[in-house]
């Protein structure tokens, strides 16, 4: 993966159960897709001052949960956050990207999770670009291939999936 752009894999402790276990090697490998699809050809973030952090988050959908933003790729099972960018030091911008779904368990398969994937950070580029449209996103998902997909270990453990577990303490350092 591109230096420009971290991905950070995140989950509140007492979600961990809930958690997909997917190998961090599939997150990097949507992001790898879109960037040489998208990214390069179009220039978009490729060339600027800035590093990018990307905070991703599974969630399963809770009763409680009542806001969600518009967004094209949303679904009755799956709804996405995008926040903009906020700067963290002077040449870096940082997000979180959050995927809340019926869908997601501790069993979620590698292949709804890659869909998840490339629909959070496909939904984060068109906050920021004019130079793409949901519609070439849509159709180049097609072109992920499943079986690249389904070769990473599942289901991961937490140190192959590189996530960080968020303690109940460090919540509040956090919001």
């Amino acid at each position: 993966m591109n230096q420009k752009f971290k991905i950070k894999y995140y989950v509140w402790k007492e979600d961990l159960g809930d958690t997909p276990k997917i190998s961090y090697k599939l997150i990097e490998y949507v992001w790898n897709y879109i960037e040489e699809k998208f990214l390069v050809p179009k220039k978009i973030w490729i060339n600027d001052k800035y590093t990018y952090s990307f905070g991703l988050w599974f969630k399963k959908m809770k009763p409680e949960y009542l806001y969600f933003q518009d967004n094209i790729f949303n679904t009755e099972d799956t709804k996405y956050i995008v926040l903009k960018f906020r700067p963290a030091v002077n040449s870096m911008k940082q997000t979180s990207l959050d995927v809340t779904s019926t869908l997601i368990d501790g069993q979620t398969p590698p292949n709804v999770c890659a869909s998840m994937i490339y629909d959070v950070f496909a939904s984060l580029i068109l906050l920021y670009t004019k130079k793409l449209t949901p519609e070439d996103f849509i159709k180049e998902k097609e072109g992920l291939d499943q079986t690249i997909i389904n070769s990473f270990p599942f289901p991961a453990s937490i140190e192959e999936s590189n996530l960080i577990v968020i303690e109940e303490g460090e919540k509040k350092r956090l919001c």
